[in-house]
């Protein structure tokens, strides 16, 4: 059987060999010279990748089926980043959100506390129930073929797409569950982003690998484009066509862009363009941070967050002045290394 692109349909392959994130496994990945869409050689059925995701994904990804509290935390600061995106075009007002692959809940309980009327859905029941005992959240174990047509205002997809077996298939699914003049919210790696490490790229669980240019083109039949942020991870907003039009594919010059891109990704770019240099202070500040959390519940960690949101937001705080401080004497410690490598 041949193998076609998902996005334009070409059987122009690129193929090549990489190695899993998680465990070094080889991993089997197709490059379409026609699009530039990137995916795994390989796709799970959907009946596999139910059973995957419903008792194996937390276990492997996670080694946990109920978050840490070192996760709530990172969950809780990605969270009000989420909000504030979504803030930025839309003025939030009661909304129905409703967010696919939610997790632990954590973007559901600060949602909510932002004034929306938020739920979500979960495959893995050890992480719905953890966000039903610990946020009295409304988040059911279900998967997105369990949603109903017109069912909230907004929904949002975090690291969720690139998992996804048949994504235009998922696009016709998600404006389906949107209601009239609804807003799709959607956030994945960004195959072109500078400060991923090399080593940490490719991973069995993540089926398709996104540009701003490919994801924007699978939407583009039901969405049209509102917003798009990828300085790092890949966050996109949409919102609902009318009636659906025809898909646009990334053009020539898009295509050759990506093309270039991804010819430059490596250890030199993510060191010294994409501040892999930096890493190890940012993993001090993150240990530090988290540190003092153990002793909260979860629900105290996101409200802590919370309450202190003007803090991560405004760079005049306090917070942010003493932590640019301390990243100054790291920076000279960076430039230091730059001219000894280079």
């Amino acid at each position: 059987m041949r193998k076609i692109c998902e996005l334009c349909h070409s059987e122009n392959f690129l193929n090549f060999e990489k190695s899993d994130a998680k465990n070094r496994t080889k991993l089997q990945i197709s490059y379409c010279q026609k699009c530039s869409l990137i995916q795994q050689k390989d796709i799970p059925s959907n009946d596999d990748l139910r059973i995957y995701y419903s008792h194996n994904y937390r276990q492997d990804y996670k080694s946990t089926y109920s978050p840490k509290p070192k996760y709530i935390h990172r969950a809780g600061l990605a969270a009000l980043d989420r909000l504030q995106f979504l803030e930025s075009s839309i003025k939030l007002s009661n909304q129905s959100l409703l967010d696919i692959g939610a997790g632990g809940g954590e973007f559901v309980y600060m949602a909510k506390k932002h004034g929306l009327n938020a739920s979500g859905i979960e495959p893995n029941i050890g992480y719905s129930e953890f966000s039903q005992k610990q946020y009295s959240a409304e988040v059911k174990t279900a998967m997105l073929s369990d949603l109903k047509e017109s069912s909230a205002d907004i929904l949002t997809l975090f690291h969720v797409f690139e998992h996804m077996a048949n994504p235009k298939n998922v696009m016709k699914k998600l404006y389906d569950s949107l209601k009239e003049n609804g807003y799709l919210f959607i956030e994945v790696p960004n195959i072109l982003q500078k400060d991923s490490s090399p080593h940490n790229i490719f991973f069995k669980a993540h089926l398709f690998y996104y540009s701003k240019f490919t994801l924007n083109s699978l939407a583009s039949q039901y969405f049209d484009l509102i917003k798009v942020n990828d300085d790092g991870n890949l966050k996109m907003l949409f919102k609902k066509r009318t009636m659906p039009s025809h898909q646009q594919l990334p053009t020539l010059e898009e295509v050759q862009y990506i093309a270039d891109r991804i010819g430059k990704k490596g250890w030199f770019e993510y060191l010294f363009f994409g501040g892999g240099i930096f890493k190890p202070f940012l993993r001090i500040e993150k240990m530090i941070s988290e540190s003092l959390i153990n002793r909260l519940s979860p629900q105290q960690i996101l409200d802590k967050l919370y309450a202190e949101r003007n803090e991560y937001s405004n760079p005049l705080s306090k917070r942010n002045i003493k932590r640019w401080g301390g990243w100054s004497s790291a920076g000279g410690l960076g430039f230091l290394c730059f001219e000894a490598f280079c």
